[in-house]
């Protein structure tokens, strides 16, 4: 497998996931969208997903090999396997999935993603880019998506910062893990293919 068709399989898989957890968001009320199109989401959710997953990989790439001088990020740009890639992104959709479920309740939500997290990354490799990695994950789907509020385009029904729930930032922390495992599955391990 090229590297370029690792990236599009990460970043369609991505897309795929994030957009169904959505639509479960708007089946919960957890979101909604002044123009609904289909399932209650807009038309431009997909692109928008793609869009947003192409900047994760390009910023995992440019990022990891920037820092790796400063922190270890070897393991992070290795060859990885199937089974650490499944395991990472079923545990993503399913806390993207409880978020739709429990959005009435922020606080235990933000208790759950950040205490979950915490345990996660003190279990994991290279501690010091994955938590790069997540903080940054975290601002910036915070600021994406409150920049998506401002215009109106979409509203939470709950929200403390910017347009956004706080839980937000802890959901993308998490997704930090599982674009690392799948950036080791489909992009680092390229040249062999996915590793099992």
């Amino acid at each position: 497998m090229a590297r370029s068709t690792g990236i599009a399989v990460v970043v369609l898989i991505g897309a795929t996931v994030a957009t169904l957890c959505d639509a479960n968001h708007v089946r919960t009320g957890t979101i909604s969208y002044r123009d609904p199109w289909l399932f209650g989401q807009a038309w431009w959710v997909f692109p928008e997903f793609i869009l947003t997953f192409l900047a994760m990989v390009a910023g995992y790439i440019l990022l990891a090999s920037r820092v790796s001088r400063a922190m270890p990020t070897q393991r992070s740009q290795s060859a990885g396997s199937v089974r650490p890639f499944v395991e990472s992104l079923v545990l993503f959709a399913c806390l993207y999935l409880i978020s739709g479920f429990a959005s009435r309740e922020p606080v235990f939500l933000c208790w759950i993603f950040y205490a979950t997290f915490l345990a996660r990354w003190i279990v994991s490799y290279e501690r010091a880019w994955l938590l790069l990695l997540a903080l940054l994950m975290g601002i910036g789907g915070m600021v994406g998506e409150g920049l998506v509020g401002a215009t109106g385009l979409a509203a939470y029904r709950h929200t403390d910062v910017f347009h956004a729930p706080l839980w937000l930032a802890g959901l993308y922390m998490h997704g930090a893990l599982a674009l690392r495992e799948s950036m080791r599955c489909f992009v680092y391990g390229s040249s062999n293919g996915p590793r099992s």
